[in-house]
């Protein structure tokens, strides 16, 4: 039962790490009329020993990004070093079809992006979940095993 314990725990960790992910963009859509906010990037990485996925960091498009063993992430800044917060820099501060930021709304967040990324955490969140109700459906199966 080793194996379905640890799916049903990948999942889980799957499950939050697409919570956040969530959260954020739902931050960002909300605030897109806010004169000055920077738009969040959730940056994601592999999981423990190279299987399932969790949140890495939350990147503030201004170089700052959010460390995710404080329990308020989304608002306590610390400045971190990574390969993907470089990413999600390039990616967040992208030329928005030749337009400068201001003008494609008051906070610089990109609407369209937001909309895939919310369209990929709902997917994702979706595996996801049906990968735990399948580990759970097997744990009760094998439970119902009489001899």
């Amino acid at each position: 039962m080793n194996g379905i314990t640890e799916s049903m725990s990948i999942g889980a960790q799957a499950l939050n790490a697409y919570s956040v992910g969530m959260a954020v963009t739902a931050h960002n859509v909300a605030n897109v009329n806010t004169a000055g906010f920077k738009p969040q990037t959730a940056v994601f990485a592999t999981g423990p020993d190279g299987v399932g996925v969790q949140l890495e960091t939350i990147f503030q498009g201004d170089g700052i990004a959010r460390p995710l063993d404080m329990p308020d992430s989304l608002t306590s800044p610390a400045l971190l070093h990574s390969e993907a917060v470089t990413r999600a820099a390039a990616a967040n501060n992208a030329d928005m079809n030749g337009l400068p930021p201001e003008i494609v709304s008051p906070s610089g967040t990109d609407l369209g992006r937001e909309m895939v990324n919310m369209i990929i955490a709902r997917y994702s969140f979706e595996a996801n979940a049906a990968t735990i109700r399948a580990a759970d459906e097997m744990s009760g199966a094998l439970l119902n095993i009489t001899a």
